[in-house]
């Protein structure tokens, strides 16, 4: 009877126009019939009568497959088909117009700092900013040519990657950094002399790491002696806020 089963399937399916639909039509259909088949088991009937009785209740193929089409209709299923590569395509416009935008070495970079995101530890500072939170947290300090070099650390996670000012609200050089003895700027060059800030200023170091929503960064200040605290402000942010880290004093 199996194969009288599949000739009514098959007579079915004939009927419903929307082609695409008609392979999962027969595997429902043949849910239903080997439910009515072991239904009838279970009372004891043997295979192949349980096989004809759950055939002869499907009903009249043509009937069946005309009412399946009435709900199964044409232009329904053609507009979601429409609709799903509609949504495939603005997905494949979307990614290359990332590509374009950042590049694969952007998107591949900013992938791998949303993965190696390493959260603040317990004790950092952190302040709600309109797009994001940021947090900040003392360093090392360590002594170079002369100078102390205390490193300051930042963490941003923006709520949203294309909320406005995104991956600019770390744009280190709108920070403003002040210690006990008071503002440090910016390390620049003399133009006339080209020589740097000789001491007392503050720099980007290359390590770090920016993703999508989440950004890390490591800030060097250049003393003249050990520090004791710092305050990290963002004047650019419109609010009034100063992080302060803390160094802990050599015993």
């Amino acid at each position: 009877m199996r194969d009288n089963f599949q000739i009514w399937v098959d007579a079915v399916c004939e009927q419903v126009r929307f082609w695409p639909d008609r392979k999962g039509i027969a595997k429902e259909l043949r849910i239903h019939y080997e439910d009515h088949c072991q239904a009838l088991e279970r009372l004891n009937y043997e295979r192949p009568l349980a096989e004809e009785r759950s055939l002869r209740a499907m009903g009249n193929a043509q009937e069946v497959g005309r009412a399946l089409d009435r709900v199964h209709k044409p232009w329904l299923g053609w507009l979601w088909e429409a609709s799903r590569w509609l949504a495939r395509c603005l997905a494949v416009l979307a990614l290359v117009t990332l590509l374009w935008t950042v590049g694969w070495e952007s998107l591949a970079e900013r992938t791998q700092g949303e993965l190696a995101w390493e959260a603040p530890p317990a004790g950092a500072e952190s302040v709600e900013l309109e797009h994001g939170t940021l947090w900040a947290a003392p360093g090392d300090v360590t002594e170079r040519d002369g100078h102390t070099v205390a490193e300051v650390r930042l963490w941003l996670q923006m709520r949203d990657p294309l909320g406005t000012g995104g991956y600019a609200c770390m744009r280190n050089w709108m920070f403003s950094y002040r210690d006990e003895q008071g503002e440090l700027p910016l390390q620049t060059r003399d133009p006339l002399t080209m020589e740097l800030t000789p001491s007392r200023y503050w720099q980007n170091m290359d390590s770090g790491s920016r993703g999508w929503t989440r950004y890390r960064q490591t800030v060097e200040l250049v003393l003249d002696s050990p520090p004791r605290w710092a305050e990290v402000s963002y004047p650019l942010s419109g609010g009034d806020w100063a992080l302060r880290v803390e160094w802990e004093a050599e015993p």
